[in-house]
């Protein structure tokens, strides 16, 4: 029974993770109008699936042996995924995409301060990678848009080339959002994945497997409220501030993955649409922007409640056993 309620919180997860991985991996080509919902959510899920299998598994051997030094039980597992899942699906109510990465991380660590054994130089490893590569997001981005916008005599060239080449560019930004999607997959996946590991003897590929799909369809029936606050409400954004957003982004996702870190895809992708928002409006009206401090207190607030979370409910349950 116990090991249905787990697996039945796990796709629940997978189903919010895959909301809030959508909105901004695919954000970029739903701001500019380039693909409708049906198109972006199908090809969404495939890109999750083959960068869940290809690279997902260098991210779970972080999350479930280098956070907490503690062999988890099919209990603490099922915990760790529902103080994730309450939060996750809170967030999307809120209309607010939150890293999934450092929800799950946040709730490892909620497990591993039960049992009084975090590995605090990896949790570390990650914030630090999380707050540095979200501020590289945001000046990268700064720097690019200024030399494309406004336009000028200086980059006219450019616009008559986007202007003539007008479908090649839609194409350009498709490959990109589905190299999003992927870099998606081998990150995000793994949060769901690794509190599974060894559950019913099947290892990590298999998990990544079973869980991927569920990413696309959490997508698809409800991605398009969420997606909005990001490619809508921060900034308008057009073909080529879109493909660049979602070049920096995913480039920065995939090696967190290849190095086997947890990486906020959220924070990086929004942190490269506030870029764009400071060209065009300034930095203090996009300071101002209320879905910027919703985001910003979201951000803070949820993996410190997680892990808060994770931790009550451990010792809930343990008290709970031990009468």
């Amino acid at each position: 029974m116990l090991i249905i309620i787990v697996l039945s919180l796990a796709v629940f997860l997978a189903l919010n993770m895959g909301i809030s991985g959508f909105s901004v991996s695919f954000a970029p080509s739903f701001g500019s109008n380039v693909l409708n919902k049906n198109r972006a959510t199908l090809l969404y899920g495939l890109c999750v699936i083959a960068g869940g299998c290809l690279v997902g598994p260098r991210v779970i051997e972080t999350l479930a042996k280098k956070i907490s030094y503690v062999e988890l039980g099919l209990l603490s597992s099922g915990i760790i995924i529902a103080s994730s899942a309450i939060t996750m699906f809170l967030s999307n109510v809120l209309k607010v995409p939150q890293s999934t990465s450092l929800v799950t991380v946040a709730s490892f660590v909620g497990a591993g301060l039960f049992y009084g054994r975090v590995n605090w130089h990896t949790v570390g490893r990650i914030l630090v990678f999380a707050v540095v590569f979200s501020i590289i997001s945001l000046i990268l981005t700064i720097f690019i848009k200024r030399k494309i916008y406004p336009p000028r005599e200086g980059n006219l060239k450019f616009y008559e080339n986007v202007f003539v080449h007008r479908q090649k560019f839609k194409k350009f930004i498709i490959i990109h959002d589905m190299y999003a999607g992927f870099s998606v997959g081998t990150n995000n996946v793994a949060n769901v994945a690794a509190p599974l590991t060894g559950l019913l003897g099947m290892g990590n590929i298999f998990w990544l497997f079973i869980m991927s799909p569920f990413f696309g369809l959490g997508a698809y029936f409800a991605g398009e409220r969420v997606i909005k606050s990001v490619s809508k409400d921060i900034i308008p954004v057009g073909e080529f501030s879109a493909s660049v957003v979602s070049f920096i982004t995913a480039t920065f996702v995939l090696i967190a993955s290849l190095l086997g870190l947890p990486a906020p895809y959220v924070q990086f992708t929004t942190f490269s649409l506030l870029g764009i928002s400071c060209v065009k409006d300034g930095f203090k009206a996009t300071a101002e922007k209320s879905i910027v401090k919703r985001i910003l207190w979201v951000w803070v607030l949820v993996p410190v409640f997680t892990g808060l979370l994770s931790l009550g409910i451990h010792h809930i349950f343990h008290n709970y056993l031990s009468r």
